[in-house]
Formats: C-alpha cells, sequence, structure tokens
C-alpha cells in the first residue's frame, strides 16, 4: 500500500489507484497518516475537518469516514478507535507514505552534504525532491491546508537548498542560475537562495548581475520589512566586491590557489594495527556537523612517544579524503627535537603549500594569520600538525574556519588550547602486539615460538614503536629464532640498546622528551625510576623525593603531562611509569 501526500492525497494498492472521495475523507486519511502510527485526539479532527464551527453530529460523522476508510483500504491497514481519538496502524513493512521516503532521502542527503560527499547529497535531495508531485496535501479542507502546508512546504524549500549548495559545491552553477531566478521570483524573501543567486552569478563572471541581486533584495527588505539583509549576506556582497578567491567553484578555487598539494600525505603502512575506537572517534570529531556562529572542534591525538600518534592520524587524514575535497596538508612542528618551529615558519610553508607565490606572503605574523585563514576559507581543508610542542605553538594555526579541520598529535596534552577535543592513545594490549609483530614478521614464525613471542612483547611494554623494532630487526635476520632476540632484550641494561633499527630509536624517542622537561621534574623521574613499574601514590613519591605531598603531587603531574608516568587508578590516586621509562632512567643514572 502506497499512501502519497506530496500532491494530491492519494491511496494505491500496487498498481491500483483507490478513489478517496470527498476532502473530508482525504482529511481523515492525511491527519491519521501524518500522525505516524500515533493516536489523533478528536479535537484535532474536528479542527481539520471543520475548523472552530464543528456541527453537531462530529461524533457520529468521524465514526462513519473512520468506517469508510476501512472499507477502502482493506485489511493491510486499520483504522482503531482509541480514545481520546483515533490511531491508524499498518502491517509492517506493507505501508509506504511518500512524505516518510521524503524524509529519509532528505536527511541522508543532508548528512552527505555535512561530510562533504557532495555527488551523494545531490543525488539523495534529487530523489527527495522527485517525490513531490505539486502542492502537498491537495484536495483536503482549506483547515487542514492552513494547518499543515506551511511545514511541508518549508521542508520541500529545505531539501532544496540544500541540493542547491551541493550542486554549487560541484561546479554547476551556470546551470543553476536559471532556476534560481526562478526562484527567487517565487520567493523573494528567501536570504538563502538570494545567496545562492549571487554566489552563481559571481561564479559566472557576472558580478554585476550578483551586486544587482543583493540590491534588489536589500531595498525589498527595506520597503517590505524595514529590515537589513543578515551580515552572513553582507559579508558575501563585500566578498563579491574584493573579488574575493574563496567564492570561486571548487575547480575554480584550486586552479587559482594551486592546491594541487594532493597527495601531501606519506603512503599507507600495510601493518596498520588496531585503534578502531580511536579511529572512530576521530573522525567523528573532525566529521561533527558545523554549528551556527562556531567553528569545528580540534582534534588533538596525545600520548608518550612511540604510541603510534602520527601512524592514526595519518591514517585517519586518509579515510577522510572525500570529506575534506579541499586537500590535505601535512606540516611537522618539531616539537619533540627541542627546536620546535616557530609560527612564522610554519605559516610560510602552509601557505606555499596552498599555492601562494612567496613574493605574495607577507613577514608579520597577524597578516599571516590573517592570511592562512582567508585562504582557507570555504576550502574544506583538513590540516595535519605533527609534533607539537604545546598550545602556544598550535594556537595560532587554528583555521577558525567552518569547513577546515585540524588535527595535532603532541606528546603534551594541550590542555590550555580552546575547543580541542583530545583522543589520548594507551600503549597496545599483548594481543595487539602480537598482531603487528605477525604481520611485519610473519604469522608462522610467530606461531612457531608463542613463548618467546610473548616475552617480546612484554619486555617491549607494548609500546607499539618498540614492537614494530623489534619486528623489523627480526624481519631483517630471518635466520634469527625469536628467542634469540627476547633473550638479548632481556640483558640487564641491554634494552634501549637492542630496541635501535636505522632510524627508528626507542631510545632516542625517550631522551627527547625528558629533555623537554623541567629540570626538577627530570630529577623526579630519575629518583622515582627506583620504584621500577611498582604502582606509587603522590605520597610515596613525597617520600622519595623528600618534600611536602603538594609539591610532589605537582612533579609527578608535570611528568603525566608528558607521558612518562601514566595514572593506573583514581580515588585515591595511583600511578605507573612505564618500564620502558623506568629502563631509560636507568640507563640515565648510569651515565651521570
Amino acid at each position: 500500500m502506497w499512501f502519497r501526500l506530496l500532491g494530491p492525497v492519494e491511496a494505491w494498492n500496487g498498481g491500483t489507484r483507490i478513489e478517496v472521495r470527498g476532502s473530508k475523507m482525504r482529511t481523515m486519511l492525511a491527519s491519521l497518516l501524518l500522525a505516524d502510527d500515533q493516536v489523533v485526539s478528536d479535537f484535532r479532527l474536528v479542527q481539520m475537518l471543520w475548523g472552530v464551527e464543528p456541527p453537531s453530529t462530529t461524533q457520529a460523522q468521524l465514526h462513519t469516514y473512520a468506517s469508510r476508510l476501512r472499507s477502502l483500504l482493506g485489511a493491510e491497514v486499520q483504522i482503531e478507535r482509541q480514545p481520546p481519538g483515533y490511531r491508524l496502524m499498518v502491517t509492517p513493512g506493507g505501508v509506504n507514505v511518500d512524505l516518510s521516503e521524503f524524509e529519509r532521502l532528505a536527511g541522508e542527503g543532508r548528512l552527505a552534504l555535512t561530510a562533504g560527499r557532495m555527488r551523494v547529497a545531490t543525488g539523495m535531495l534529487g530523489a527527495a525532491l522527485a517525490l513531490w508531485r505539486g502542492q502537498p496535501l491537495a484536495g483536503v479542507t482549506e483547515h487542514m491546508a492552513e494547518a499543515e502546508q506551511p511545514r511541508l512546504e518549508e521542508a520541500r524549500m529545505g531539501a532544496l537548498e540544500d541540493r542547491i549548495d551541493a550542486d554549487l559545491a560541484l561546479g554547476g552553477h551556470d546551470a543553476l542560475i536559471t532556476e534560481l531566478i526562478a526562484l527567487v521570483a517565487a520567493h523573494p524573501l528567501r536570504e538563502r537562495l538570494r545567496a545562492q543567486l549571487m554566489l552563481s552569478l559571481c561564479r559566472s563572471g557576472r558580478t554585476p548581475d550578483a551586486l544587482a541581486a543583493y540590491h534588489a533584495f536589500r531595498r525589498l527588505l527595506a520597503e517590505e520589512l524595514g529590515l537589513d539583509p543578515s551580515a552572513q549576506l553582507q559579508e558575501l556582497h563585500q566578498s563579491i566586491l574584493a573579488d574575493d578567491p574563496a567564492l570561486l567553484s571548487p575547480a575554480g578555487r584550486r586552479h587559482h590557489v594551486a592546491l594541487a598539494h594532493v597527495p601531501v600525505l606519506p603512503p599507507e603502512t600495510s601493518d596498520f594495527t588496531a585503534r578502531d575506537a580511536e579511529v572512530a572517534r576521530v573522525c567523528t570529531v573532525l566529521t561533527a556537523p558545523a554549528q551556527r556562529d562556531r567553528v569545528p572542534d580540534v582534534c588533538a591525538i596525545t600520548g608518550m612517544c612511540g604510541i603510534g600518534k602520527t601512524t592514526l592520524a595519518l591514517h585517519v587524514a586518509r579515510k577522510l579524503r572525500e570529506r575534506f575535497i579541499g586537500g590535505q596538508l601535512l606540516a611537522t612542528l618539531g616539537g619533540s627535537t627541542g627546536r620546535p618551529l616557530d609560527t612564522a615558519t610554519i605559516l610560510t610553508k602552509l601557505l606555499k603549500s596552498l599555492g601562494m607565490e612567496e613574493d605574495a606572503i607577507p613577514s608579520g605574523i597577524e597578516d599571516l594569520i590573517a592570511l592562512y585563514r582567508h585562504t582557507l576559507a570555504g576550502t574544506r581543508t583538513l590540516i595535519l600538525l605533527d609534533d607539537a610542542a604545546d598550545e602556544r605553538q598550535v594556537r595560532p594555526l587554528v583555521p577558525g574556519v567552518a569547513g577546515c579541520g585540524l588535527l595535532v598529535t603532541s606528546r603534551s596534552h594541550l590542555a590550555a588550547l580552546g575547543g580541542v577535543q583530545r583522543v589520548e592513545l594507551d600503549v597496545f594490549t599483548r594481543e595487539q602486539s602480537i598482531e603487528l609483530l605477525s604481520k611485519i614478521v610473519g604469522a608462522d614464525r610467530v606461531a612457531a615460538e608463542e613463548v618467546a613471542v610473548r616475552r617480546i612483547v612484554e619486555l617491549c611494554g607494548n609500546n607499539p614503536l618498540a614492537v614494530r623494532i623489534s619486528a623489523a630487526r627480526l624481519a631483517a635476520r630471518p635466520h634469527w629464532k625469536i628467542a634469540r632476540l627476547a633473550r638479548r632484550l632481556a640483558e640487564e641494561n641491554n634494552l634501549l640498546d637492542e630496541l635501535r633499527l636505522a632510524d627508528l630509536d626507542m631510545g632516542t624517542e625517550l631522551a627527547s622528551t625528558y629533555r623537554s622537561m623541567g629540570t626538577d621534574a627530570r630529577k623526579a623521574l630519575l629518583v622515582l625510576s627506583r620504584m621500577g613499574s611498582a604502582c606509587f601514590s603522590a605520597s610515596d613519591a613525597a617520600v622519595r623525593l623528600n618534600m611536602p605531598p603538594s609539591e610532589a603531587e605537582d612533579l609527578v603531574e608535570e611528568i603525566i603531562g608528558v607521558h612518562m608516568i601514566k595514572i593506573v587508578s583514581t580515588d585515591p590516586d595511583y600511578y605507573q611509569m612505564p618500564s620502558l621509562v623506568s629502563a631509560f632512567a636507568a640507563q640515565e643514572m648510569a651515565r651521570n
């Protein structure tokens, strides 16, 4: 059974139309269908059928209309009397309503539009709009038409404007002009249509016509309502006057600023392991629908050295290529090197990646920030800032414009960065560590020495980088037994020396974090390392450090901030030093 409300009210059984005669019968049917399986009260039905002057026989007539509908629609549809009214009940899967299908398709199209999947969006929204056959609820009473038609028409217009946005993003401005001129004439006070017409005209090289459309709207608002255009439309007008390159179509904008920087990301490794929950969380933050008057949140991936922050960030960036159609930029900030890049240098590199000529790039920091954000406006670009030192380094690099995303990796918590949502990585589970080792070394080889494999990942503290180095060493030495590496890792004071291969060096990574800490925190780390991997409280730390508990807690928190100590429980707080950090501290004390 198929019911149509988006035009003349109709009922169809297969290919046969069921004749629902009379405006009151159609109104009764439409009222029950609009209620979506809920009870419609007698009072509501009377309002829809007769307005404010109902006859004295309303109850009898409602009963009659319900009986006639039951006879017409058959057993698939049941109309039951459920005080205080009536309810249309349907057999699951047996009944479809064009309004419900429209709402489903329009909703999916809107989600695709928000996610930047423009071709999907225009397809879904176009299919939703194709369900309309004219004025909705045609043939019902004037009382119902006055009450329900405006909201349905608003839903149609919203979907239409969304579809036009998707078409504009795909570069369809030339083809849209005729349609938009007709729509503006039919709906002269709809500002969004006016903005879309202005943008289409501007992108088609008809700047004078775009400006004329704005001034006509401004005069209309002043004469009819005594109002001015919204701030957003005024900004669009100013951008057109200024020949703002951000107004170009996506294809034109890429040509204008030479966004030929894709791909800028290194290729995906074939052994990416686990992190499903973390990937989903980062994607959710970066693709959350933008809210009015606010820009998207920054997503920061934090954790200790070697935990896989960069690997995860690159994986997510590749996964979201379709969402960020303006491209993806990668900047390495050098936070862990002890020589982090200054803001001006980073902005200059990013602007060059965005296609700006060197002589067009200003030298002043404020001008650099302004140009950076202006260039990104409207581009749907993802910026990946890897290895950030602290909040001060990141803050000027926040795009500050809707549609762009910022993904940051750092060993710091970046707690003072506004609008940041953190995804903190922990070490792998034993099973995940073994999975990574198997992908690199080979499953058969790993299966043959399960005990030695478990020993290696334990000695590596399930740190992904340490496991990767161990696996790479084994892969480079196919003649070695896995147990041989396990024995070498277990030798006293030998762990970090073994976790080194080419440019992969666990000890160097730990040392860079250690050097980034304050002098007191470094001294405290060395003292606390004497407890090995045992759990300890703030009071235990105070005793070890020979200082008041509050001072000891502050030092422990500073070390936690760079992930060289982790929190294992709260209320009360208990802490633990990762085994690799303990090994590094022991090695550091031996040197001194």
